[in-house]
C-alpha cells in the first residue's frame, strides 16, 4: 500500500478531540456535506449502516457520482482503542477510481491537559484496471493530502470554535 500521514495540535482535550472525530459524519463532511474541487463539484451520500456508528464492526456506505461515474464503496471499523485510535478499511467489492481500496486511521495523543494532536494517515492500492492505473498514480497522492488535510483543518477549526463560542 502507497500512504501519507498528517498531524495537527488542536487546542482541547484529547478526549474532546477523539469524541469528535470517532464521528464519522465529521470526518467525512468534506465528501459527504460540500461539493468540492477535489470531487469534481459531486459529493457523496453517507449512510452508517451499522447499528452501531462505531467501535470495531462499525460499517459506513458511501454512494453517487463523480464526473457522472459512480462511486459506491462500503467501510469497517477493524481497529478501535476508545478514546485514542480508530482504523478502518473498505470492503470489498467496491467501487472507486483512483484508489483499488485503502486503510484510514486516526491516532490522539493528548499533548496537554488541555491540548491534543490528531495524526490521520491514508494508505490506498493503486486500481488494477488501466487506465485508473495510470490515473490513480498521478491523482490518488494529491487527492489524499487534500481528504486528509480537509479531514485535520475541520476538526480543527470545529472543536477551537466551540471553545470560542462558550467564551
Amino acid at each position: 500500500m502507497i500512504g501519507i500521514e498528517q498531524s495537527i495540535g488542536i487546542e482541547k482535550p484529547a478526549a474532546e478531540v477523539f469524541a469528535y472525530v470517532d464521528d464519522i459524519r465529521n470526518l467525512a463532511r468534506h465528501m459527504s456535506d460540500e461539493r468540492s474541487m477535489a470531487l469534481m463539484g459531486s459529493r457523496l451520500h453517507l449512510e452508517i449502516v451499522s447499528e452501531n456508528a462505531t467501535g470495531v464492526g462499525a460499517v459506513y456506505r458511501y454512494e453517487g457520482r463523480v464526473l457522472g461515474l459512480r462511486l459506491d464503496f462500503t467501510e469497517e471499523v477493524v481497529s478501535y482503542l476508545p478514546g485514542r485510535e480508530k482504523t478502518w478499511r473498505t470492503l470489498d467489492p467496491s467501487r472507486l477510481l483512483i484508489v483499488e481500496r485503502y486503510v484510514m486511521r486516526i491516532l490522539v495523543e493528548p499533548l496537554s491537559q488541555a491540548s491534543a494532536r490528531l495524526t490521520i494517515g491514508f494508505s490506498w492500492d493503486e486500481p488494477a484496471k488501466v487506465p485508473w492505473r495510470w490515473i490513480g498514480r498521478v491523482l490518488a497522492r494529491p487527492y489524499g493530502v487534500w481528504c486528509v488535510g480537509k479531514m485535520l483543518s475541520g476538526a480543527k477549526s470545529d472543536l477551537e470554535a466551540r471553545a470560542r463560542s462558550n467564551h
